[in-house]
């Protein structure tokens, strides 16, 4: 690397852990705003698969579609965010496998391959991976 541009490095590091806190904000609200209630393994999967979806989109999570997002009551914001954080930068096995969908009930709103289900969740692969690439 050319010595002149040691300086950027401090200024791309800041700008990289930025994009970090902004995707687990977002992230949380998804969470909250789609598995409230729910168990905390129903709260990682819902995190997880929001995950999938915006590699499958190749979207940032702040940008992914088909989610709702709500902002935390100020009370649970630490916790769902702790949750989001986890999820994103800490690599254990995912509870819902490569699953980027999920609703209520028991069944698939659209056709696809259920993973999982965990509370009041189905968790489904909504299109074969090899179809979005």
């Amino acid at each position: 690397m050319n010595k002149s541009l040691y300086f950027l490095i401090p200024v791309i590091a800041l700008s990289a852990y930025k994009v970090q806190a902004d995707e687990a904000r977002c992230l949380s609200k998804v969470i909250y705003a789609e598995s409230r209630g729910e168990s905390i393994t129903g709260a990682v999967a819902t995190a997880q698969a929001t995950i999938n979806r915006a590699e499958n989109q190749e979207s940032s999570i702040c940008k992914v579609t088909g989610v709702h997002r709500q902002q935390p009551d100020k009370s649970l914001a630490d916790y769902y965010l702790a949750i989001a954080r986890t999820a994103l930068f800490d690599k254990f096995p995912s509870v819902v496998k490569k699953s980027d969908s999920w609703n209520t009930g028991d069944k698939p709103r659209q056709a696809g391959k259920v993973e999982r289900v965990i509370d009041n969740h189905v968790f489904y692969v909504a299109t074969p991976v090899s179809e979005k690439r």
